[in-house]
């Protein structure tokens, strides 16, 4: 039997997402005929598939102004995905579910003598959408084609459920990571010991609960490290909105806590918009899920 490689063993750890990076890797929207015949929550065939590749462009072709753009597209999908990107981004044919390449897809590693490492965590559909079984396959097929050491781990990860200052220590929501319809045999202190292991963080910073029903509370919607201990976090002065007490609360455990090196966290507090995009639903806009580029950040407006 090959022996477990454990990245932290061989001296990997998950960089700040502001570290200088390769590349940008993103999904092109697939409107899966099958996709959410059980979920509770709405997906594509819902909206205007169009406008949502419209907007999936109009962020690849952005960023590819500072970074070169890796775009997966499904097959059916070519033609439409040519029409729309420029000549930066580039196609990589391969059969997709969904549109989400950070929740689906690899996450990189580096070890101090900055070779790359890639873990490909078990993906599920946030525990709500089907089908999903070639988003799971994503993330393999972007960790061969960086020729990155590649890590297998079998717990349930979405890139968009953890944030690190690149320094130890990581964020976080129990609403997502302890969610039973995620790893629902493993504890939360096994599921600390995975972080740990394949992430080569010390501290886990335990926020409470996101905004996000799609993903269950995803903490890349409400906070996230700018610099080694320095927090962008969601804030919420209306107590009259839905989500002022969870915002306030998470609030609150940052202020309280400390980051791996023993220091106070800064915290930088950006309130949330009050446009609702989705008609008769709560969610609140978010200017915090931004994306971090060499040399520019790409960030939404509402």
């Amino acid at each position: 039997m090959t022996p477990i490689m454990i990245p932290k063993n061989k001296g990997y750890q998950m960089p700040a997402e502001w570290e200088r990076h390769e590349c940008c890797w993103m999904q092109w929207p697939h409107d899966n005929p099958k996709f959410n015949s059980y979920a509770e929550v709405p997906t594509w065939s819902h909206f205007d598939i169009e406008k949502g590749r419209i907007a999936w462009a109009n962020v690849a072709n952005a960023i590819s102004n500072f970074e070169p753009v890796k775009m997966i597209v499904h097959p059916d999908n070519i033609v439409n995905a040519k029409k729309l990107l420029n000549e930066k981004v580039k196609i990589h044919k391969f059969i997709n579910d969904d549109a989400w390449a950070r929740d689906s897809g690899a996450i990189f590693l580096l070890n101090k003598e900055k070779k790359l490492g890639g873990i490909d965590w078990e993906f599920n559909g946030w525990g709500k959408f089907s089908p999903y079984d070639s988003d799971n396959k994503i993330a393999k097929f972007m960790i061969e084609n960086a020729n990155a050491t590649y890590f297998k781990n079998d717990m349930i990860l979405e890139g968009g459920s953890i944030h690190t200052d690149g320094e130890g220590t990581l964020l976080t929501t129990e609403q997502c990571l302890l969610n039973k319809n995620r790893n629902p045999e493993l504890s939360k202190e096994q599921i600390e010991e995975n972080l740990k292991n394949y992430l080569g963080v010390n501290k886990i910073i335990w926020l409470k609960n996101g905004t996000d029903e799609g993903t269950d509370g995803h903490v890349d919607n409400i906070a996230c490290f700018v610099a080694p201990g320095k927090i962008l976090a969601l804030s919420c002065s209306d107590k009259q909105d839905t989500f002022y007490d969870q915002i306030n609360e998470n609030l609150e455990i940052l202020k309280k806590t400390v980051d791996s090196k023993g220091r106070a966290l800064e915290i930088i507090e950006l309130e949330m918009s009050y446009k609702r995009l989705i008609p008769n639903d709560d969610e609140p806009s978010s200017y915090i899920n931004f994306y971090i580029a060499n040399k520019g950040v790409v960030m939404p407006s509402f």
